[in-house]
């Protein structure tokens, strides 16, 4: 079989495969199964991990819930172990068993056979195609990925490079920003001449380490208590970045700062760009009275053009703090935090006070939320399709949490 070699982008670095955690059977053990958003992000972070090391030329990996690792924020990596000479294809089926019993606490031909009805149908199917008797008309790893993200809405048709960057931007946990290491001296051991006479040796020891994949998996399945979030943001200001990405079409795109008030709606001075707009409108927004270019519009009865004031109001709903309570509150009780990310689904009638960013919303509205250490938001994600405009991803990063600073307003033309 021949293989690809890796791409730029691909390969991990050390940190992000050698780590400390407990075997998925532990975890299982002591957590229960895996559903809903966890289980999803656990197949595909390890059918990730799994496409990077075929690519690679390594197989045989001999998965089982005994060796696949979770790390204390949820990661999930390849413990070291021997490997064997088995196709990719053995790979897959392992692969498949170690889902199941992440989803049923049982592993296959333990006593019988898993209750496989935990599983979504979608995910079943692919379990299924993964244990068929003929290794060869199983599916690759990488086509595991572009199955698993196309439940998620990615773009079908992307390269494997395009998909395996997908599949780790979803299933990355949220990690404070990176801070400059000090220069030192390099120490003889990293010195070209004995790296030269390691460079064996270590390849051997990389690859026998395995690879990993980081997810959002959940190892502990915390409670969440919705109403504590208002009260820790309390009265502050914000910067926020926003794009949302509709399925079709150009991608809006809005930043700026805010300022929250728990008693009044949130307040933004931010630049909006509406799709395909040669640049963004400069737009103020105070309660419902907002200025957009300098023409004044209200929130509730936007005119029809321009898009900056019939889209400034979304922007608030999908970013607000508020917005953010008002989807814990109608997700409940299917919430759930691992860490510092919070996730959950909740159905767009059941949001109260933000009936206009969801009104043409269908089926469930699914929604990452990572906060800071603070437990400051840090970067929210939903997800939804929409009657008018097909599926869509909105993303939300919220930096400089500070002092409340008043939003007065723009100032009207003339």
């Amino acid at each position: 079989m021949e293989f690809q070699g890796w791409s730029d982008g691909l390969a991990l670095r050390p940190r992000d495969y050698l780590g400390k955690g407990e075997s998925l059977a532990a975890v299982v053990r002591a957590a229960g199964p895996y559903t809903g958003e966890a289980l999803y992000l656990l197949a595909l972070g390890t059918a990730a991990t799994m496409a990077r090391l075929h690519l690679g030329g390594i197989a045989g990996l001999r998965l089982s819930p005994g060796n696949v690792m979770i790390g204390p924020l949820g990661q999930a990596f390849f413990a070291p172990g021997p490997r064997d000479s088995e196709f990719p294809a053995h790979d897959v089926k392992d692969w498949a068993d170690v889902v199941v019993f992440a989803a049923t606490g049982h592993e296959a031909g333990a006593g019988g056979e898993p209750d496989l009805d935990r599983l979504l149908p979608a995910l079943r199917a692919v379990i299924d195609e993964c244990r068929r008797p003929d290794p060869a008309v199983r599916p690759s790893a990488v086509d595991l990925v572009r199955i698993l993200l196309g439940h998620s809405g990615a773009a079908r048709g992307a390269t494997v490079h395009e998909l395996l960057l997908e599949a780790e931007r979803r299933t990355r946990p949220y990690e404070p920003p990176p801070y400059e290491d000090v220069p030192a001296a390099t120490p003889f051991w990293r010195k070209p001449a004995y790296l030269a006479g390691l460079a064996v040796g270590v390849l051997v020891v990389a690859v026998a380490a395995g690879m990993v994949t980081v997810i959002s998996g959940q190892a502990r399945r915390a409670p969440v208590d919705t109403s504590d979030v208002l009260s820790v943001i309390g009265r502050r200001t914000a910067t926020f970045q926003q794009e949302i990405r509709p399925a079709r079409g150009e991608p809006e795109r809005s930043e700026g700062r805010f300022s929250f008030d728990r008693n009044a709606a949130t307040s933004y001075d931010m630049k909006l760009t509406c799709g395909n707009a040669p640049r963004p409108a400069v737009v103020s927004l105070v309660g419902n009275s907002g200025v957009a270019d300098g023409v004044p519009f209200d929130a509730e009865r936007p005119p029809v053009e321009p898009c900056a004031p019939q889209r400034a109001g979304t922007v608030r709903h999908f970013s607000s703090p508020h917005g953010i309570k008002a989807l814990l509150d109608a997700a409940e009780p299917n919430v759930t935090r691992t860490g510092r990310t919070i996730t959950g689904s909740a159905l767009a009638h059941r949001i109260r006070g933000d009936e206009s960013a969801y009104a043409a919303a269908e089926g469930p509205i699914e929604f990452t939320l990572q906060v800071d250490v603070q437990g400051l938001p840090a970067r929210l994600e939903l997800s939804m399709d929409s009657r008018i405009g097909g599926p869509r991803t909105v993303e939300t990063v919220y930096r400089d949490w500070r002092a409340f600073e008043a939003i007065e307003g723009g100032a009207p033309n003339g």
